[in-house]
Parts: structure tokens; sequence; C-alpha cells
């Protein structure tokens, strides 16, 4: 099967050009980058003649197969099977022996030694390779139709900084996402926008949207990931550097407690829920981390794709310091209003996990699990902490019952609780998860 059909319902949109000569740039309409892939959409003008029918001829960069070229949008026309470039040599025809007088008279094996090894492959294509494939229509005149390819050869990464001042009341965020190149032919302005998920995983997403839409079956928590516009960029060789969040308004941010005993390392992302008892049983990490907690407005931040950041504390001579680092965006916290960033260990404040309760529930499919969260505060006065907890089992659950204030839904998989622990003394949160889909 081929890569591309998995892109099959998308349609592309622009303008028309020719099919282009060895070594001259891609033309694109439209570039979307995910994680493991770039999808590279053009629209081309056809031209058929009084037969009614014609061939098209379309050039693809160098690493392109054929296997990952589509057409996407073939409009009223009707469309034959793409073709590659043919080899003018021809296949080796096998030697066989035909004369009983001749198998006497010379060694057989040696007789059949070049029948029996395999027949020579051209070998592979370098540089820009031509795709053709044949069209009709419904009469003679002018269409239009989109194609596109496939490639790993657009990479990226995105990363982030945070810069407050001594006063640590509000920060600016900026971004940037890095594009490397290496089509050995640079891509002219087009429409791009990235997709923090890998190609197979988001169009998966999107047909389960549709599917439960149509069926009215319960989807999953998973948000799916949102296309992030870059906007009309030219992608030449080598890197480009493209600012994600420029004129980003300053955020407000304060100091919180943060205990993450788990992480995210036992997150099972299907829907079936894992029953296994011992899941999520090693020792909890005790630490509870001193951080600083960000507001995310998301009308600036949706879709941005996941990245690490670093926050900096410009000082009144002018130099930055590092204060903290930790990621946003994470898929784990796709959803959520507020990020944080760990700067180190609490003094005086730790932390427990024990499980109250874990029931399977066969009959009407679904686990019941209990937990409660210790934190214990020798400070001499009080202290807000989050709470931060991951649903690692599956990804179709709901909170039935929690005793924190503020519970909120950060992803697929993780929520956060807020208490606030007394002078020396303990705070204790409890809740009941209930994970259907068995």
């Amino acid at each position: 099967m081929k890569l591309l059909a998995i892109v099959v319902a998308l349609v592309a949109c622009g303008g028309h050009t020719p099919a282009l000569p060895s070594g001259t740039a891609v033309v694109a309409d439209e570039i979307t980058l995910y994680r493991d892939r770039a999808l590279i959409k053009h629209r081309i003008d056809v031209v058929v003649p009084e037969a009614s029918h014609a061939t098209v001829s379309y050039v693809v960069p160098e690493g392109v197969s054929l296997d990952d070229v589509a057409i996407v949008d073939r409009g009223v026309l009707t469309v034959g099977e793409l073709r590659g470039p043919i080899t003018d040599e021809p296949a080796i025809e096998p030697e066989t022996a035909v004369d009983e007088e001749l198998d006497k008279e010379l060694d057989l094996e040696e007789a059949t030694k070049d029948a029996e090894a395999p027949q020579k492959k051209a070998p592979p294509p370098t540089g820009p390779t031509t795709v053709t494939f044949d069209v009709s229509a419904p009469k003679a005149g002018r269409y239009s139709l989109a194609i596109a390819f496939v490639t790993d050869r657009l990479t990226w990464d995105a990363a982030y900084t945070m810069t407050t001042t001594p006063a640590r009341t509000r920060v600016t965020l900026r971004g940037a996402i890095a594009i490397r190149n290496t089509l050995t032919t640079p891509l002219p302005a087009a429409r791009t926008q990235v997709v923090d998920s890998e190609l197979g995983a988001w169009r998966g997403q999107i047909a389960e949207q549709v599917g439960t839409t149509l069926t009215g079956a319960a989807p999953t928590t998973t948000p799916t990931a949102i296309p992030h516009v870059l906007g009309d960029v030219v992608i030449t060789n080598g890197e480009t550097r493209i600012e994600l969040l420029p004129g980003d308004l300053p955020r407000s941010m304060r100091s919180v407690l943060v205990y993450d005993p788990i992480g995210t390392k036992l997150d099972n992302s299907d829907a079936r829920p894992i029953i296994d008892a011992s899941l999520g049983m090693e020792r909890a990490s005790p630490r509870v981390t001193e951080s600083f907690e960000v507001v995310r407005p998301h009308a600036s931040t949706e879709g941005l794709p996941a990245g690490p950041v670093r926050l900096l504390e410009r000082r009144a001579d002018g130099t930055l310091a590092v204060l903290g680092e930790s990621r946003l965006f994470d898929t784990a916290t796709r959803v959520a209003t507020v990020d944080t960033i760990a700067l180190g260990t609490a003094e005086g404040v730790t932390g427990t996990r024990e499980r109250r309760e874990l029931s399977y529930d066969e009959d009407n499919r679904r686990v019941v699990e209990e937990f409660v969260l210790t934190i214990k505060n020798t400070r001499a006065y009080p202290v807000e902490v989050v709470l931060r907890e991951h649903l690692y089992r599956g990804q179709n659950w709901t909170l039935a019952y929690q005793t924190a204030s503020e519970p909120t839904k950060e992803g697929p998989q993780q929520i956060s609780l807020r208490t606030i622990a007394p002078p020396r003394s303990d705070a204790k949160v409890l809740y009941v998860v209930v994970y259907t889909g068995l």
C-alpha cells in the first residue's frame, strides 16, 4: 500500500505550473510538516486535447520514490496509475543447456551459474525523478488536479525561552522552529504549517473523530494535534529558522510547589485499559519541586509544536541567568491552561502516593482505581501544592471522585489537583478514576 494512501482525502489549492526541468526548485502550494514526514502539495493545470486524454509529467526531488507520490484531488478527471522512470537496460535472459551432447562436454554447474544468479536491477535514481500518468476528461479543455508527495528530508525542531525580571511576576515567551531541508533543492514561498504529530497518527485521530461522530460512540479523551500556520515561507537548502511568537504579550507568573511522582513514562495510549495490578506500584518519588506557574493563553499558543524551554532572569546589569528548564506544549499537557517550570527541590516539603483500591467490573467493562496523595509540610507556614497525576492505564477515563480543589485536565492522561498543606502538618487528597473499554 502506498504511504500516501492516508492523505488521499486531502485537497490542495494553488496556481499553475508545468513539470519542472531537472535541477530546478520544487514548486509547492502547501507544505505540512509532521514529526516524521513532510507533505508537499501542488495544484497543476492539465490541457486535454480533442482526443480527451493526455499524458502528464511531474518532477519530484531526489529521494522521493514513486510510492511516496499520489494524486490527492482529481476533480472531474480520470487518472491512471502513476509511473516512474524506465530503465533502458534489458533484463538478462537466463542461459539454458538445450543439447544433451553439450551437457556432456561442459560442466553443467558452470553452464547454469549465470542463469541461477539474480537478474540485474537498475541503480536507484539520483537527482529529480519524473513521474508520469495518463488522464482523461469528459471533453477537451483545461483542467486542474492536485498532486502531493511525502518526504523525510524536511525535518524540524522547536525551542523556547521565557525571560523574567528579578521581580519574577511576569515573563516574555519567545520561540522558534528550525526547518532542515536536505532535498538538495530549495522550496519557494508556500503556505506552510506544522502539525505536532506523526502523519499516520494524526490522520488516524481525524478518522476516529469522524467515525465516532457518525456512530455516536464515545471518543477517547485524546486531544487532536491542531495545525499551526507558519505563513508563506521560503525553505532554503540547509536550515531555515522561523519565529513562532512574534509580538507575544508578557504573561503572569507566580511561585508554586509541584508534586509529580510518576511522570509520563507509564502512559498507555490505547483506548483499552491495562489491567496489570503491578502497573504504577513502583516506589513513587517523594520529591516536591519549587516551580513557577506561567499562564498559557490558548489564543496565541494553540497548535504550537512541543519543545524544550529555558526560564531566564534578566538582571539589573543586563546579564541573563538560567533559573530552570522544562518542556512546553507536549501531548501530555496539550489542553493545560498553565505551564510549570521546575527550579529545584522544595526543602521541607515531601509527598507520598498510595493506592487504596483496584477493582475490575467485567460486566460493565471498567476498571476502578483509588489513590491517596499525602503532602508533608515541615515549614512554619502553609504551602500551596499542585498535585500532578497521570492516568496511565488507558485513554478512556473519568475522574469519578476527588477531594482537592480545582481539578483540571491537562492532557489525554494528565490531571492536576491542588491543595494547601498547613504549617508543620500533612494534607491528604483522595481521588477515584474509572477506566472503561475492557
